[in-house]
């Protein structure tokens, strides 16, 4: 690829001599990203397609900009650009390292923002190398893979980066898109930027149905080189649209008539992809974690991609509930979990507290039941119950829930 055609690419994503669009501000992550843009750690942004990455880029680069760094110290390069489609290997960053060097003359320290990383293999260790010899490069890279990106910033990269989850809008950022805040209209069609600002109500499931296609296409399909993709579409679909229940790899064997190390196999590529959230029986012993009879639960990272999974089965309000503050409580926890025994269950597991979660306020028996048992074995842990609209001690409303900071 030549310098000149390189340069023509870079002029069209970077702001060396015009402005760049960068969407409504997402302060949540701003805040926590950008005074770490000082540090000499590699700065890791995972998360799924569409969930607002590159735009959260574009915003790091202006704020740089505001706090006073010369608009051609930063170098932005978007691997999903199809010029750089058949070039797509290590070579490619020495080559618009140079073109960009020599084209902007900058001679201070460079702020190299690449998107979509994993699109080129063994990209960390020309990064580990650049970061080695203590070259004045602060690289902050995004990827949509969780393990992928796990296994390489474990290797070559252990104590070298900072990782940011990135997740499409919270309830919170929802109503700062929407200023309606309708949350009907968030728990049916989520949080992915995008579909929050297309007006018009009947493209919101076609917008929600490409992005489904292109995690399950692009992430999975593609780069796992998997040759029967209409298994893995139904299987998704099918998990998907019973998010928030309990997962038996030999009962989905049975149902798709796939190999039980297949099933296991595909619901990895989807947890990898941010399409899918593994919620695991909470235990203070890795043995009854672990257990074979403990059936894990998928969630899915957006609500509005349970409504376009195309089979027949009809979400109810009570798992619509339930998903959503599972995507409130992973944005702000690293270990969510849940809890049940014979007659009682416990639908999500925090730090300190115990959760439970109905779409009503005439609360059943068992939802308290769940609490109290669980309480009494873990005397650490105080109970909440999310329900529709009441709010009083030991129960909240799920939109006062789900606006909360913590």
């Amino acid at each position: 690829m030549d310098e000149t055609t390189i340069i023509n690419v870079l002029q069209r994503w970077n702001c060396w001599k015009k402005g760049i669009d960068s969407g409504i501000k997402r302060f949540f992550y701003i805040r926590k990203i950008f005074p770490f843009l000082e540090r000499k750690e590699v700065i890791v942004l995972k998360g799924t397609r569409r969930s607002g990455k590159s735009t959260i880029v574009k915003q790091l680069i202006l704020e740089l900009i505001k706090k006073g760094v010369d608009r051609k110290q930063t170098l932005y390069l978007n691997l999903e650009d199809y010029n750089f489609a058949n070039h797509l290997n290590t070579d490619l960053f020495e080559k618009v390292l140079n073109s960009y060097k020599k084209y902007t003359l900058n001679n201070k320290k460079i702020y190299f923002f690449i998107d979509e990383i994993q699109k080129i293999s063994e990209w960390e260790k020309w990064i580990r190398t650049k970061y080695d010899l203590n070259e004045n490069i602060k690289f902050i890279i995004t990827g949509s893979s969780a393990s992928l990106l796990s296994k390489e910033l474990s290797t070559l990269l252990t104590g070298r980066n900072l990782s940011f989850h990135i997740f499409p809008l919270s309830y919170a950022e929802f109503c700062v898109f929407n200023k309606k805040g309708d949350i009907d209209e968030y728990l049916k069609f989520g949080g992915f930027p995008e579909v929050v600002l297309e007006k018009d109500v009947d493209k919101k499931p076609y917008l929600l149905n490409q992005y489904f296609e292109d995690i399950v296409f692009k992430d999975i399909v593609d780069r796992y080189n998997i040759r029967n993709s209409k298994q893995l579409v139904e299987l998704a679909k099918y998990i998907i649209t019973t998010s928030g229940s309990k997962v038996s790899i030999n009962k989905l064997s049975k149902v798709f008539g796939i190999a039980k190390d297949t099933i296991s196999t595909y619901i990895s590529y989807m947890v990898d992809a941010y399409l899918l959230y593994e919620v695991t029986f909470f235990s203070y012993s890795a043995k009854i974690r672990h257990d074979v009879t403990k059936l894990p639960k998928f969630y899915v990272l957006d609500n509005g991609l349970i409504n376009v999974a195309d089979i027949k089965f009809s979400s109810n309000q009570g798992q619509m509930y339930e998903n959503a503050v599972l995507v409130n409580l992973v944005t702000k926890h690293n270990n969510v979990s849940y809890w049940s025994d014979s007659n009682s269950e416990v639908d999500f597991i925090i730090d300190n507290k115990a959760i439970n979660v109905t779409a009503t306020n005439e609360i059943k028996e068992r939802e308290s039941r769940g609490l109290n048992e669980f309480c009494k074995k873990n005397n650490k842990y105080s109970k909440l119950l999310i329900t529709k609209s009441l709010n009083k001690k030991g129960m909240i409303s799920l939109e006062k829930f789900l606006k909360r900071k913590n």
